[in-house]
């Protein structure tokens, strides 16, 4: 699913164009000024490892076009490669039955937002990987406890993964928590050992990154700089009459419409969760259900320029099945991934059971902080573009833990293993379908 739409979607089609700052590499040699393009503001790694390979592939004389379509390959990959990590975190939890662990790794297979996001050319996918990654080797290190190899390993991961975005940051603390079952597991007098190793894990990003904030600081006023300079979204973008709204949750809406659209833009709960389900703040639909003028409106509206179209969105029944389908079948997993949570919670009380239900401890802290800087982003800028589900993708282990956690949990009723399957097919089948709509709707409105 993910390679075909990376094949067929446009690579300038995505929310940034984060080609500019890897186009500026390669023109001067040298990583760009945090003010130099709209995206320069973000850490360095994935605009230089892209830069790298730009330059190699432009050496064996490709043109700019086949070199842009190849990023978006590699892009692509760093999407699969971070599903390969979930699968080994899954993995270190035996205490999940394999049915558990298949319907979390399949649901976040199929899971809508994360294919497009293998499809967009960001450093979104760089920075799933790299937690993906990090989460994994911490995982290792809480049950071997001995190979120091595996901390410098892990100190290297951290030290990439913050230098991709910002919300790489979740690393730091997850991994941190993660040396607290070491600590209680062992004896005062050796308890040296975990310090150790967490300090070989943490020092060298913390040091770096102390670094890079205190550099940001003197040149730019400012420890982590911003793009707000050049587009102000919490002033430009459209927003409802109602105030942000961190308690509600209501993805009946877009049901009704599966569009931001006036109304539908102040609830952060029902925002992230429709986005992560459908294209709802569309990068697609204009492909499946093509007006141009209509949609040419629409993206008028979405940056301020312009009144909401006064006619309904062109939608057709298609789409609007496979929104609905998708968006009902998505509370299935979201209850299960709150059962998982509590369930998890429940099992480190009292401190005692860290040692025995440790690995549940880093994923509760990386769910935590990803939705902590989320939620600070919205305040930031409290407009639709604060808002997207792919910056909560960096928490897919958690997620795949905690909604297997949930099936383990469920699997005491008799109907729940006909329940759960059932639930998964269809969402395999929904997805399916809306994928591969999407990417024949792309080849011919190309054609067109």
């Amino acid at each position: 699913m993910r390679l075909l739409l990376c094949s067929q979607n446009p690579p300038n089609n995505s929310f940034d164009d984060h080609y500019e700052p890897v186009s500026l590499i390669m023109k001067n040699g040298e990583i760009p000024r945090k003010d130099a393009c709209f995206e320069c503001y973000n850490p360095p790694v994935f605009y230089s490892i892209e830069a790298l390979s730009a330059n190699g592939l432009r050496g064996l004389g490709w043109s700019v076009d086949p070199v842009q379509k190849a990023l978006q390959y590699q892009n692509c990959c760093y999407n699969i490669l971070s599903l390969v990590f979930v699968y080994l975190i899954l993995g270190r939890f035996s205490r999940l039955s394999a049915f558990a662990r298949l319907f979390a790794f399949g649901t976040v297979c199929f899971l809508p937002r994360h294919i497009y996001m293998a499809a967009m050319f960001s450093n979104d996918n760089l920075g799933y990987l790299g937690v993906a990654m990090c989460t994994y080797l911490a995982l290792v290190i809480q049950e071997r406890e001995e190979p120091w190899w595996w901390a410098a390993l892990l100190g290297i991961a951290v030290s990439s993964t913050v230098f991709v975005k910002y919300t790489g940051f979740v690393v730091i603390p997850t991994v941190a928590i993660a040396f607290a079952p070491l600590l209680a597991r062992k004896a005062v007098a050796r308890r040296w050992k975990p310090v150790a190793m967490m300090c070989m894990a943490l020092l060298p990003p913390l040091c770096l990154l102390g670094s890079y904030m205190v550099t940001n600081y003197k040149d730019y006023g400012n420890v982590l700089p911003w793009n707000d300079k050049f587009i102000d979204t919490g002033k430009v973008q459209p927003r409802d009459r109602e105030a942000l709204n961190f308690l509600s949750f209501a993805p009946w809406h877009y049901l009704g419409e599966p569009l931001q659209v006036p109304g539908q833009l102040h609830s952060f709960w029902t925002l992230v969760y429709s986005n992560a389900w459908f294209d709802t703040e569309p990068k697609f639909l204009h492909y499946t259900d093509w007006d141009k003028g209509w949609w040419t409106q629409y993206w008028s509206w979405r940056t301020g320029d312009s009144a909401f179209p006064a006619q309904p969105a062109p939608l057709s029944t298609l789409t609007r099945i496979l929104a609905g389908g998708l968006l009902i079948l998505g509370l299935v997993p979201l209850c299960l991934v709150a059962a998982g949570v509590f369930d998890g919670m429940r099992a480190l009380l009292p401190r005692e059971h860290w040692t025995k239900n440790g690995p549940f401890l880093p994923l509760l802290v990386l769910l935590a902080s990803n939705g902590a800087i989320v939620v600070w982003l919205a305040i930031k800028a409290p407009v639709f573009s604060s808002m997207k589900a792919s910056y909560f993708l960096s928490a897919l282990p958690a997620f795949a833990v905690f909604s297997a956690q949930g099936v383990q949990q469920l699997m005491k009723r008799p109907w729940a293993k006909y329940f759960i399957s059932s639930v998964l097919m269809l969402l395999v089948l929904f997805t399916s379908v809306h994928i591969m709509h999407i990417a024949w709707s792309i080849k011919h409105v190309i054609l067109r």
